[in-house]
This record gives structure tokens, C-alpha cells and sequence, in this order.
């Protein structure tokens, strides 16, 4: 059997594996040449540079640890396979190939054995998508891994690709901060936001159920409407298109868009804070046939004030919300993807209704012609005294724009431009940028808002509020909601009883430096009973929802702890273990305050 034909076999085996179909058979960017003494050669110009399998020390894993490494390069098998030999078992190797013919000259001259590993990993595409596999990634387990990250760079990388090495670190080190401020809230925050959720969960009753409108608007464009400074320069080519479009509005520019004569048939919020009830809400009048589409998070007088339709979808993939469908027994599609900010509701709403095109209008993600220009006019943000407290303190930065030269933005607006990457991306849309300013956001099509009239927003579409008022709302009632909490208050009791008991156990051990090589082994075995605790956190949606912070931070520490028997290692091990039930202990005391609270406003 060819190299090439082992390979591909051994690399079918793994799921995990992101490998681009072009690097299989793609012609060769570099002529890559072997001679008979096993030596492979990159041949550019008239200069054939040897590609050494020079081990780099500095950046080799510890064995005793379990580390994330990520390692760039396919063809010096040696590096690879030293790496593999000296890492943890319990460490994970992610390779990364951007180069196609690196790549193809690998699977039809190496030995790729090594992939049969399960903790070891390919992604062999273009740099563009590493991110979008960065994501994926991370939303596993090896979330856990993100403080103990090593990068190593195989000889040719780091001798002659320095700035791809460095686009690699990069690409890494941003995702981690995207998906930290996704799991990254406080305990505290987690716990308020689930005090508004369930305070809300009264309004689920007269939500409409969101899996009717699955794909109820499928193939009609859908303008998402946010607030970016340049959308001063287009917002009257929206008129025009009122009726030949839905618009879906962010709660920052509703009240802008009514004033230009412009009804949105959708305004979307996130925000839990009064303030978006004061700026946003309190004392306006919007039109009965505009509907809120919002999460249970909202303000609550948002949702008691509101005189039209509500929509209130459960937040994909976010555990308290998977929870929160699974105990009502709710059935269908009716969760969408809302991200982190109101346009990321107003974008996965789109998604949800089957919309197409999306089109974004006054999505920037950066500042405008000055960091004073931050949001369009008549918002908020006209308050120049207001607009300077939000965002004075924050730190900016540089992305590439719309045009393509470098633009001013902030880190959480590359948090937000990253969400719409990945969801364009995994979900295959087809979405226009008509921002015309601001951040690039990759997998768009660029079009000015009046391309996109001429194009797409020709026929008259459906009556929006018509269509909402075929829609029934979610098939729940009160004594149905009330009876599922009483045995969620009784379940989460039980656990609590037991991380009581775990708590007290690995506390009144004592050991000292001078306890025997038994009496240690002995702790460790009481340690390891937390390990199903840990599990039952993991396996339940709320529970870990709420725990995240916690949850990661332990595995962290435990993760940094040399994997060998000693008095100082088990020490360190019990006081990360104390933190965690400890914590656990007064989150499940607080879910069941709530859950008690929640069955007295139903």
C-alpha cells in the first residue's frame, strides 16, 4: 500500500481532523524534490533549501503536564514524532499545515502514523478558516487547556516563515479571548443573569413559539440594522425598501428609524441592565406591529410594557437556556443563535426565519472618521458626555476595514466581528455587507445598500405583523411550569447534599510532609471521589452554566499540577478542590432560592 493511500486511511479515522479537500491533490505553490538519502528539499527560484529536522528546545512540552500544542508542519515527521514521545498522554497536539504543497508532499511521502493518536489533531487549510476551527476546538473539552498552551514551529517554519508563525499566535490567542468572554462571565453575573430569566419566565407564556417561524420567511432579504456611525450616509436608501424587505432593527437605532419615517418589523435586545429599558424603552411608543425579539435575560419591564408581539427564543448552545428547554418539555427548533451583542440576536433571528440574503447596514465594528465617532446620529450616543464614559476606558485597537486599510475598533468589537465569521462560516449564508464602513467581516459580499435594492428588494414581501398573527404562542401553562420547578428544587437539594459530604471529607484528612508514600495514596483516592462531582457539573446544563467560571478555572490549576505523587502536589489539589465545592455549594443554594422565588410568580 502507497504512503498515500495509508494515510488517507489513517487520517479517515478522526472526525476531528479539518483538512481541506484542495491540499490533497492541489498542484505544488513550491517544487518539493527528495534525494536517496531521505533529505526533502523546498526548491524556489534557483535555491533548493533543505528541510532539516532540527528539534527546537525552547519549545519542547512537559511531560508531567497536560498541555495543548499546537505545532506548525507536516514534513519533518521526526520533530513531530519527538513531540508526541515527550508530551503528556493527557496533552493534546493540534498540527497545522497552511501550506497545500507541504502538505500533499507529506501524505505521499511520510509515514503519517502518528495521527492515529486521538489526542492528536490536523487542520490543513488556509489560515483564513483557522479560526473557525479554533472555535470548534474550544468548545470541547480542551476549553480546559487554554491556560497551558505551548506553540512549537517545525525547522522550516520558524527559520523562514516567521510572520506565518506569528499570524499563528495570533489567530490562537485571539480566539482564546473570544471564547473566554463567552464562558468568561462571573459567577455572580451568571447568577444574576439567571435571577432575570426565570423573574421573566411569566412572559414565556405569551412569547410566540419560535419553531413556528422556522424558515416562515425563507429566501426573503432581511436587513439587520445596527447602529454603526456610517449608517448616517445610507439609512435613506432604507425607505425605499421598506416592504420589499423585513427589517430588523437593534434597540440602539429603533427610535432613529422611526423618526426617518422607517417602521422596523422587528426590534432586537439583549441587554439585562435598566438602562436599556430607560434608553431604549421607557416613554416610547413603538407602532403594535413592530415585535421585540429578546431573551429571557431582558429587563423586565421591557417585556411588561411592550404593547406588540413578543418573541422570545431560547439562546442556542448556551447551557441555562438548554436547561430551561429541556425541564418545560418544549419541542421543535426553537432556539436561535444570539451571540453576544443585540445585532448577533437580530442576525440569528434572520438566520432562523430562513432570510436570505441577510444583509448588514451600519454593522462598523469600529469607529468612524475619529474614535469620537462611535455610533450613528440620533442615538444615545450624541451625548458626547455619555459616549465618552463608555468608551474612554476601553482600549482600542486596529482591524482591517472595509476598504481594506487598517480601521480603530475596540477588542469586544473583534469579539462581535469574530461571531459573525464563525456563523456565516459553519452555516453557509449567504450575507452582504452594505455596512459600506467600518471592519471587514470575512465571508460577506460587499455591495452598497443600493446594489442591494437594485438586486434583491424588488417584489413586495409578505405582510410582516399577518404573518405573526398566524403564529400561536409556546404550548405551556402555569401548573405544568410550577410542577417541573418543584422537582428541579428537590433534584439540585440531593446534589447539594452531596458536594456537602465530599466538602467535609477531603477537609478533615490530615497529612503532613513527613505522612508515608500510603497515607498519600490514600488522600489522593478520597481526592479523586470530587472527580464524579465535576462530572455531574459537566452533564447538567444549569449547573454548568452557572459554574463555568469556577468549573475552568479549577481544571486550570489542576491541569498546572505536576502529575507526580507529593505532598505539596495533593495539598494544592485539595485547596483547588475546596474552592470548587465550596462555590458549588453556594451556587446550588442560590439556584433553589431562585427556582422557590419562580414558583411564586407563576
Amino acid at each position: 500500500m502507497s504512503f498515500s493511500s495509508r494515510n488517507i486511511k489513517v487520517l479517515m479515522q478522526n472526525a476531528d481532523h479539518w483538512i481541506n479537500s484542495d491540499f490533497v491533490s492541489t498542484p505544488d505553490d513550491h517544487l518539493m524534490i527528495g534525494d536517496e538519502h531521505g533529505n526533502d528539499y523546498v526548491v524556489t527560484g534557483n535555491a533548493e533549501i533543505l528541510l532539516k529536522s532540527d528539534l527546537d528546545e525552547s519549545g519542547q512540552p512537559n511531560p508531567l503536564k497536560r498541555e495543548l500544542i499546537f505545532l506548525v508542519g507536516t514534513t519533518s515527521v521526526q520533530e513531530i514524532e519527538y513531540i508526541i514521545q515527550k508530551m503528556s498522554e493527557e496533552s493534546f497536539l493540534i498540527i497545522i499545515e497552511p501550506n497545500p504543497s507541504f502538505f500533499n508532499y507529506a501524505l505521499n511521502n511520510k509515514d503519517l502514523s502518528f495521527f492515529m493518536r486521538q489526542n492528536v489533531m490536523l487542520f490543513a487549510d488556509e489560515l483564513t478558516n483557522l479560526p473557525v476551527f479554533l472555535d470548534k476546538l474550544f468548545s470541547t473539552t480542551l476549553i480546559y487547556y487554554m491556560k497551558n498552551i505551548k506553540f512549537y514551529f517545525t525547522y522550516f517554519y520558524r527559520t523562514y516563515e516567521v510572520n506565518l508563525c506569528v499570524d499563528i499566535v495570533r489567530s490562537v490567542k485571539e480566539t482564546v479571548k473570544y471564547k473566554a468572554m463567552i464562558y468568561g462571565n462571573s459567577i455572580d453575573d451568571s447568577l444574576k443573569g439567571f435571577k432575570h430569566n426565570m423573574s421573566n419566565l411569566p412572559h414565556l407564556l405569551r412569547s410566540k413559539d419560535v419553531s413556528q417561524l422556522k424558515n416562515r420567511f425563507k429566501d426573503v432579504p432581511a436587513i439587520i440594522v445596527a447602529a454603526g456611525p456610517s449608517l448616517n450616509k445610507n439609512i435613506k436608501e432604507l425607505k425605499k425598501i421598506k416592504g420589499k424587505s423585513i427589517i430588523i432593527a437593534v434597540d440602539t437605532i429603533a427610535q432613529r428609524l422611526l423618526v426617518e419615517g422607517i417602521i422596523p418589523d422587528f426590534i432586537c435586545s439583549i441587554e439585562r441592565e435598566k438602562e436599556t429599558y430607560t434608553y431604549f424603552y421607557e416613554n416610547k411608543n413603538y407602532p403594535p406591529e413592530t415585535t421585540i425579539v429578546a431573551p429571557l435575560l431582558l429587563y423586565p419591564e421591557i417585556f411588561n410594557e411592550f404593547k406588540g408581539d413578543l418573541i422570545i427564543p431560547i439562546r442556542e448552545n448556551v447551557g441555562e437556556y438548554i436547561w430551561l428547554n429541556q425541564v418545560l418539555g418544549l419541542e421543535g427548533d426553537n432556539s436561535i443563535s444570539i451571540g453576544l451583542s443585540c445585532a448577533h440576536v437580530a442576525f440569528g433571528f434572520a438566520e432562523h426565519i430562513g432570510a436570505s440574503p441577510i444583509i448588514l447596514v451600519g454593522q462598523d465594528l469600529a469607529f468612524g472618521n475619529s474614535v469620537e465617532q462611535s455610533h450613528a446620529g440620533g442615538t444615545i450616543y450624541d451625548d458626547s458626555q455619555f459616549s465618552s464614559s463608555v468608551f474612554s476606558a476601553i482600549e482600542k485597537t486596529v482591524t482591517e476595514g472595509y476598504d481594506g486599510t487598517p480601521v480603530p475598533t475596540t477588542e469586544i468589537w473583534n469579539s462581535f466581528r469574530k461571531w459573525f465569521e464563525i456563523e456565516i462560516f459553519n452555516e453557509g449564508l449567504n450575507v452582504i455587507n452594505a455596512t459600506e464602513g467600518g471592519a471587514k467581516i470575512a465571508h460577506t459580499q460587499q455591495l452598497s445598500l443600493r446594489q442591494v435594492a437594485e438586486r434583491y428588494c424588488n417584489d413586495d414581501i409578505l405582510t410582516v405583523k399577518k404573518v405573526m398573527q398566524e403564529v400561536s404562542e409556546y404550548p405551556l401553562n402555569r401548573k405544568q411550569m410550577d410542577q417541573v420547578l418543584n422537582e428541579q428544587i428537590e433534584y439540585f437539594s440531593n446534589v447539594k447534599t452531596k458536594f456537602e459530604e465530599q466538602l467535609k471529607s477531603i477537609v478533615r484528612v490530615k497529612i503532613t510532609k513527613r505522612s508515608t508514600k500510603k497515607e498519600l495514596i490514600r488522600f489522593l483516592n478520597r481526592l479523586s471521589k470530587t472527580d464524579p462531582l465535576f462530572k455531574i457539573v459537566t452533564e447538567d446544563w444549569l449547573l454548568r452554566h452557572n459554574l463555568q467560571p469556577i468549573l475552568m478555572s479549577s481544571f486550570w490549576n489542576l491541569y498546572d499540577i505536576e502529575q507526580t505523587l507529593s505532598y505539596e502536589n495533593l495539598i494544592r489539589n485539595r485547596e483547588i478542590q475546596i474552592e470548587f465545592l465550596e462555590v458549588s455549594i453556594f451556587v446550588l443554594n442560590e439556584i433553589n432560592t431562585v427556582l422557590k422565588k419562580s414558583t411564586e410568580l407563576l
